[in-house]
């Protein structure tokens, strides 16, 4: 993984990473600095990306660096494409276009675009054929995905199988925000505690 753009997408799977860690992946990494400037941020010992994950950049990359990632850089991967669905369909951006996974991001922006919207319904729907894209790319379901369709199934049915679908996402969470996600839902659903 050299380049530019290879950097930018190692930046956005991290997160975060530490100057050891990038200087191990990049060691020429002067020029890469210099070449993304300000989209790079020096935090301490750590770099990260200055610009909000989106589909809009994200995809492109994920599409082109996703079949040389490890599996566990896939799974991660995958968390941040799912990631990058739910912000772009905050931020109102334009459908991701293209085949594969990135239909199963598609289904999962349509399915955060209904679920901002209060349409759980049809967020349920889009997230359910999300997952089974995922599915039949024999990929496992990542966090994320489970998250918000724990959501989206908490405010279909509250009470019903939100909860249990937070547990899993939250065992399974490799990223801060699909940790937030599910413990939002596992905090909404709190049990009322049994009176004597």
């Amino acid at each position: 993984m050299e380049g530019v753009e290879a950097f930018r997408f190692f930046l956005a799977l991290k997160g975060e990473a530490l100057r050891e860690e990038v200087r191990a992946r990049f060691p020429r990494l002067v020029p890469l600095l210099k070449a993304l400037g300000e989209e790079v941020e020096a935090r301490g010992e750590a770099f990260r990306l200055t610009r909000p994950l989106r589909l809009s950049w994200f995809a492109p990359l994920f599409a082109a660096h996703f079949p040389f990632l490890s599996q566990e850089e896939r799974l991660l991967a995958l968390e941040r494409l799912l990631e990058a669905a739910h912000a772009s369909a905050e931020a109102g951006e334009p459908l991701v276009e293209g085949d594969g996974l990135l239909a199963a991001a598609r289904a999962f922006q349509k399915g955060s675009a209904a679920l901002l919207q209060g349409g759980y319904r049809e967020a349920l729907h889009r997230y359910g054929e999300g997952l089974g894209l995922l599915e039949g790319a024999g990929l496992p379901f990542p966090a994320t995905g489970l998250a918000l369709l724990a959501l989206a199934q908490e405010g279909f049915r509250p009470g019903g199988k939100g909860r249990r679908t937070a547990k899993k996402a939250l065992e399974r969470a490799l990223t801060p925000f699909a940790r937030e996600l599910a413990a939002r839902v596992l905090q909404a659903t709190e049990e009322e505690p049994e009176r004597p």
